[in-house]
């Protein structure tokens, strides 16, 4: 059967790059609208808080180890038949977490998840670059990542509310609909986009294709950027809810609404990038993303380490950081893809990689020194942002 195209999709326009945001942003949510619940999963499992944050570690883990595997099947065997294994395997996960007795078996579940989720963030980014090219492609990466980026500040207002009427649990119970509900929307309208299934899959073929990617020197730095901006955000997301909630007094309904408040910040960036992108190219805006985020970052290690860390405080340094992310996720991805059409799942694949990659290394190294509080996520965020703006540089 021919691939289709974006004429002869089931689903068009909208609601194709809803069904596709809606796919990349199912780790995101997964990963984020459990944070209100950390504390009470602590308390609730009989478990440390360094060991509740190793589910953040070893999701991010899994998640990124299985993207190498998922790039060359998705070239290999199509984007549609990776989709639908993802999509269960999230489901399994979800469930797997929702009824664990025991910190271990969350991890467990954990792991599934994330073995589930990237399967549809590499697809996506795939089936993307499938359907469209040119300044095209970069309007409907920024479109999607503009969405997918609000997720960790919404997810955790969902999950805040249902710890506050349900308990933790709830918050996998979430996860496993969102799963259901996109695996069904894939099964019905999402066909296969894949232009050439004839890429022989061998470890010598793999290799090569990694190879040939990661030595191109625009791939790096695009997907070096938002991979450290990535790690930078997920330092805060590791270290953050028990010292909102432990030590600032928030409650989980309060932080969970506490990250909506930078959404503003995703909606400018987003916007500006789609007016400017044409106009100034997806290299100065990166650069220009990157700088801001970093600022964020050193700003939060300051109040941090100068012990003038409150709610505000953190939320002020978070909305700088979230408007330079929004330019650096809007437009990461498509200067990292744009130079691979026959090669998209490798390329995605190798990119979700270094980005899940670093945020795993940070999300683990704020678990380790839990007990800095503040000062280590802080520090985490400020070695990542400049990182990222260091990066950044090499973007043309």
């Amino acid at each position: 059967m021919a691939p289709a195209t974006r004429e002869t999709l089931p689903l068009r326009g909208a609601g194709l790059i809803a069904l596709l945001t809606a796919l990349a942003a199912l780790g995101q949510f997964a990963s984020s609208v459990y944070l209100p619940s950390m504390p009470a999963m602590q308390t609730g499992l009989d478990a440390s808080r360094g060991a509740v944050q190793a589910t953040m570690t070893a999701y991010l883990a899994a998640f990124a180890i299985f993207q190498i595997v998922y790039g060359p099947l998705a070239d290999r065997f199509g984007r549609r038949p990776i989709m639908l294994l993802g999509g269960v395997l999230f489901v399994v996960g979800s469930l797997l977490c929702m009824t664990a007795q025991s910190i271990g078996f969350v991890i467990v579940g954990r792991m599934v998840q994330a073995m589930g989720a990237c399967a549809g963030v590499v697809a996506s980014r795939a089936v993307t670059r499938d359907l469209f090219e040119g300044p095209e492609l970069s309007k409907v990466m920024a479109a999607i990542a503009m969405a997918f980026s609000a997720v960790p500040a919404v997810a955790p207002v969902i999950g805040g509310a249902l710890q506050e009427l349900i308990g933790w649990r709830a918050s996998f119970a979430a996860a496993t609909g969102f799963g259901v509900v996109v695996l069904l929307a894939v099964t019905v309208w999402l066909r296969e986009t894949n232009r050439s299934t004839k890429v022989r899959l061998s470890f010598g073929t793999i290799w090569s294709g990694y190879r040939t990617v990661a030595g191109n020197p625009q791939f790096r730095a695009y997907a070096l950027t938002t991979a450290a901006t990535m790690g930078g955000l997920f330092a805060f997301l590791t270290g953050a809810p028990a010292v909102a909630i432990q030590e600032a007094g928030l409650s989980p309904m309060e932080f969970g609404l506490y990250p909506a408040l930078s959404i503003p910040g995703f909606i400018i960036s987003g916007t500006l990038v789609r007016k400017l992108v044409a106009k100034t190219g997806d290299a100065y805006l990166m650069k220009v993303g990157a700088a801001v985020a970093a600022l964020g970052c050193l700003a939060m290690l300051a109040i941090a380490a100068g012990g003038l860390v409150t709610a505000w405080s953190m939320m002020v340094c978070m909305m700088i950081f979230v408007c330079g992310m929004g330019f650096v996720f809007s437009l990461g991805h498509a200067g990292a893809l744009r130079h691979f059409p026959e090669r998209a799942g490798v390329a995605s694949g190798l990119m979700g990689v270094l980005q899940l990659g670093s945020a795993a290394v940070f999300s683990g190294v704020v678990a380790a020194v839990a007990s800095w509080g503040a000062l280590g996520f802080a520090a985490g965020m400020a070695v990542a942002g400049v990182a990222a703006f260091v990066f950044s540089r090499g973007c043309r």
